[in-house]
């Protein structure tokens, strides 16, 4: 009796451990998916590698151009999130997310005039984006227009984005010795 039940739960076993080492990547999509994760898990420079490799697969693949912009802002590598923010819109202008990250790589290298221009784009787009307005918030807090900040900063709280609490006290604070 030991021996019938032994081999069913040793097959098992087999397919569990196979299944948790993944396959390598063999698509664009899978990059892409690997590169999310990594992206996710904070490991931003293996995403980026990721990112790459879906592109040299599919020259024209959007998630993974707005992924990888997304990543070299995170990385503060401005020229190349604008590079590939704009290629995500070169190849398809009506997409929302590629607009706010290009907005967000203006703003974070202090070009606040052209992230405003991205973010209201984004917000153009796609009405209901709550993290376009956090980003129209920080650009109004950066360039001293508080009363603008906490507007753009309650309009994307009221769709659903968690402002941060440190730019909360910063913008009150400011608010205060403005008024």
């Amino acid at each position: 009796m030991k021996k019938a039940i032994g081999f069913p739960v040793l097959s098992v076993l087999i397919f569990i451990a196979a299944c948790a080492h993944a396959p390598p990547p063999r698509t664009a999509e899978d990059h892409l998916l690997r590169g999310e994760v990594l992206a996710r898990k904070g490991k931003t420079d293996e995403a980026i590698v990721e990112f790459q490799k879906a592109i040299e697969m599919r020259s024209e693949y959007v998630a993974a151009y707005i992924n990888l912009g997304a990543a070299y802002g995170q990385k503060g590598i401005i020229d190349q999130s604008i590079s590939a923010s704009e290629k995500a819109i070169a190849l398809d202008p009506q997409n929302a997310t590629a607009h706010y990250n290009l907005g967000n790589a203006y703003g974070i290298g202090g070009n606040y005039e052209e992230g405003f221009a991205s973010f209201f784009k984004a917000i153009e787009l796609d009405s209901g984006y709550a993290e376009p307005h956090y980003g129209l918030a920080v650009c109004y807090f950066a360039t001293g227009h508080y009363e603008l900040a906490a507007e753009h900063a309650n309009k994307a709280e009221a769709l659903g984005f968690k402002v941060p609490w440190r730019f909360r006290r910063a913008l009150k604070k400011a608010l205060r010795k403005s008024g």
